[in-house]
């Protein structure tokens, strides 16, 4: 297994640009997507590199729920019930779950 050096500074562009309670708009879709993209494509290129288990798993777990919030926003947005932000709750403290516990690995490994 190669000992792969990334930081969350690395991972900066995957930021969604959402906060709690803000009206799911076309742009919160497209920042998330773009969030999700990002992510997407370096969770790949990290998986093909081999990392240890314990970081497969967080990217997995990641990358999941940022697909989930993307997904969500896109029903929002297609409803048009663009003030609905309860819609998007549980997916976006799933994301927050998810992204502290991988920067909480990546700050621990110095």
């Amino acid at each position: 297994m190669v000992q792969v050096n990334i930081k969350m500074a690395d991972l900066q562009p995957m930021s969604l640009g959402y906060e709690e309670g803000q009206d799911v708009t076309r742009e919160v879709l497209q920042r998330a997507d773009k969030a999700y993209q990002y992510f997407h494509n370096k969770y790949l290129e990290l998986l093909a590199s081999g990392v240890e288990p314990e970081l497969r798993d967080l990217l997995i777990g990641h990358d999941a729920s940022l697909e989930d919030f993307v997904g969500r926003v896109r029903q929002v947005v297609k409803s048009g019930y663009y003030y609905d932000s309860m819609g998007v709750f549980s997916v976006y403290l799933e994301y927050n779950d998810t992204y502290i516990e991988l920067r909480d690995y990546l700050n621990s490994r110095g």
